[in-house]
Parts: structure tokens; sequence; C-alpha cells
């Protein structure tokens, strides 16, 4: 199984077709993520890759009822924590929440803090939009490898 993990788009729409001009490139089973989409132009970019996105709700994410649409009429999964093949993600806001799906044994998946972080059972794949960290970096998962990639 391959998939990308990414997070916190933030609505820069060149990083997003940046990333998706890369991630149309890579053989991938479906992509995660982790929140913080914002708004409903940026999902549609996903649109083009032709796979099955899983995406949590972030905490800046303000149509929800628009981008829940949008998945609906993708088949994709959107929620505020979603299960995926061999994981779960969730954006991250609550660390309490958190630290119970760490418990889990599978591959948790956040975002939030904009920061990489590849810890245990833990995934953050860092930011898209590079806003916060000047890095603008998503993630490929192959058969349980993790690989942390710059745009």
């Amino acid at each position: 199984m391959r998939f990308a993990v990414v997070s916190d788009t933030h609505d820069n729409l060149s990083a997003v077709k940046e990333l998706a001009d890369a991630l149309s490139k890579e053989k991938l089973d479906f992509v995660v993520h982790a929140g913080d989409v914002i708004a409903p132009f940026t999902l549609k970019e996903f649109e083009r890759l032709g796979v099955k996105l899983y995406i949590a709700f972030g905490n800046n994410d303000g149509e929800r009822r628009i981008l829940t649409q949008i998945a609906e009429r993708n088949s994709w999964e959107i929620g505020d924590i979603v299960e995926f093949p061999g994981g779960v993600v969730y954006h991250g806001t609550d660390k309490r929440v958190l630290e119970v799906l760490k418990k889990l044994e599978t591959l948790v998946v956040f975002g939030h803090t904009h920061e990489v972080l590849k810890e245990k059972n833990l995934l953050n794949p860092g930011e898209v939009c590079g806003y916060l960290t000047g890095k603008r970096t998503y993630a490929i998962v192959e058969d349980g490898e993790i690989s942390i990639l710059e745009l």
C-alpha cells in the first residue's frame, strides 16, 4: 500500500497545485489530508488526482458543509476523526484526543502544529502551505515506511 499524507494547505493555491502535480506522478492508493483545507476551491485541486481522499476537518475549515458536499460527490471520507486503510487521521487540536488515539496500534496522522513529526505510530507531515515554517512538506507512506518530501 502506498499513500500520501498532507496537512495544513491553508488555501495556498499555488502550493496545492504544485503538490497535486507532484502527487499525480506517484502511484498512490489514496491521499490522507490532516485538516485545514480551509476553502472548497482548495479541495477541488485534489479531484484531478483520481484517488480517494480521507480528510479530517481542521480548526480553520470554515465551509464544512460545502467541503462535505465535495467529499461526498467524490466518494471521499471527511469528518473530525476519519479511519483510512492502516490508520486514523485527526487534525490534532485537542491533545487529549491525540493521547487516546496514540494508544491505538495503528498509524495516527495529525496536523495543526505545521511541524514534521515521525514518532512511533504518530505522523505529522508538516505543512503544505509553508506559512509558519517556511517549508512546504508532505509524506509518502509505502508499506509502513515513511518518507518526508519537500515541494
